[in-house]
């Protein structure tokens, strides 16, 4: 999807480009529960929620023009499968997530990975997306020490075609840590 498709405001939004390859990594062809923390505009939610239609999105966002925005898009995309909750993770969910998206974590980071952990599924996907270096380092060290599996990183830098003074120039976006793993299936206990 196209990010002028949706309704923006000043809250920050996943771009495109950013959003096709968090999809891409969480793989939700198959699955039943996804999980957006800190759902911004709601992109991420939105994009996978018209995707597979069969996917049940939880949509979670503690900003109030966030909600907005959020509840805004699901109306314009006419989509029944998202569940907006205005919370600050973590929430008590009562079912197992296949795949969660962490777009914000404010300063519980250490708390929202070990909640994703207990509601996934063994082999279910947690995708992160971080700008900020330090998030990054706490993030990958974190998913080490609570044995998720398959941590892959991707640092992805977009530039966009754009004008300047009568000539074109590519205008450079912030680069995105896009860090990607599994709870392991010896995991299951938890």
């Amino acid at each position: 999807m196209k990010n002028d498709e949706f309704i923006r405001g000043k809250v920050p939004i996943t771009k495109e480009e950013v959003r096709a390859i968090s999809l891409n990594k969480l793989d939700l062809k198959k699955a039943r529960t996804f999980i957006d923390v800190g759902a911004g505009t709601g992109s991420v939610s939105i994009e996978a929620a018209k995707t597979y239609d069969n996917l049940n999105v939880i949509a979670i966002e503690r900003n109030d023009e966030a909600i907005d925005l959020i509840n805004k898009n699901v109306e314009k995309f006419n989509l029944s499968n998202i569940k907006v909750i205005q919370a600050y993770a973590p929430i008590e969910i009562n079912e197992k997530a296949d795949g969660i998206f962490l777009g914000g974590t404010g300063n519980n980071l250490e708390e929202i990975i070990k909640w994703s952990k207990g509601l996934l599924i063994p082999g279910g996907r947690l995708v992160a997306n971080f700008i900020l270096i330090d998030n990054f380092y706490d993030t990958t060290n974190l998913l080490k020490k609570h044995n998720f599996k398959n941590i892959d990183v991707s640092l992805l830098n977009i530039s966009k075609l754009e004008k300047l003074g009568g000539r074109d120039y590519f205008k450079p976006h912030n680069p995105i840590y896009i860090i990607s793993c599994e709870k392991g299936e010896e995991d299951e206990h938890e």
